[in-house]
């Protein structure tokens, strides 16, 4: 799953030049948080439009949180599950980031990982979304597929990123099913991936300082 990501640039060119400037974009974040609104790039009416939507719904039934929409969507299945259905079919949305937070299970610890591309480039991460119903709040869900083998002894899995070069097939609406499954099996780029401190584990925490390399026990290696 993807718990965490960042998007350390304000407005970065990748973006800005494909889709124009968004004011929601101007402010670096170290921490993005499920429950929180973050900027994210839909289609409507043939148009690209920036947006803010919060990353998942939840609400709390008998003390445990439930999802109405999770913050996390498996590619692989993502065409069969109702919650996620038409969602992936209109409404796929392109998520602007530079890395993400995974973390490690050891024995009863979890030990935070940072994941980023070579030289720290912007990415796109695939993601859905659904509209406001109601009293429930428009959502977006990262898609997540099989972690490659240098990252899989961290988290069995990783958010999908998409070239920049099909975010357009992507966004599609003309786009069939089976193209868009194509598109989600094709290989990850690059990803290193290293221990940092465990101040990121609270969303209230931000800034630069989340990224440095942290000490503590050592990870585990397959």
């Amino acid at each position: 799953m993807c718990g965490r990501y960042t998007l350390t640039k304000k407005n970065p060119s990748e973006f800005i030049d494909q889709f124009g400037p968004f004011e929601g974009l101007e402010k670096a974040r170290f921490n993005r948080a499920p429950g929180q609104a973050h900027p994210v790039v839909i289609k409507r009416e043939n148009q690209f439009s920036w947006t803010s939507i919060q990353w998942g719904e939840y609400q709390r039934k008998n003390g445990h949180e439930t999802g109405f929409f999770p913050i996390n969507a498996r590619s692989e299945t993502i065409g069969e599950k109702a919650i996620f259905a038409s969602s992936f079919r209109e409404r796929r949305c392109l998520i602007p980031a530079d890395g993400w937070f995974e973390w490690q299970k050891i024995e009863s610890q979890k030990y935070p990982f940072f994941h980023r591309l070579p030289n720290f480039l912007p990415f796109a991460i695939a993601g859905i979304w659904k509209p406001k119903e109601k009293r429930r709040e428009s959502a977006f869900s990262i898609l997540t597929t099989s972690a490659p083998s240098n990252l899989s002894h961290i988290h069995s899995r990783v958010p999908v990123i998409l070239h920049q070069k099909i975010w357009n097939h992507w966004m599609d609406p003309e786009s069939s099913e089976p193209e868009l499954q194509e598109i989600l099996k094709l290989k990850p780029p690059e990803i290193y991936a290293y221990q940092v401190n465990s101040s990121v584990n609270s969303s209230r925490n931000d800034g630069p300082d989340l990224l440095l390399p942290g000490s503590g026990k050592q990870a585990l290696l397959f």
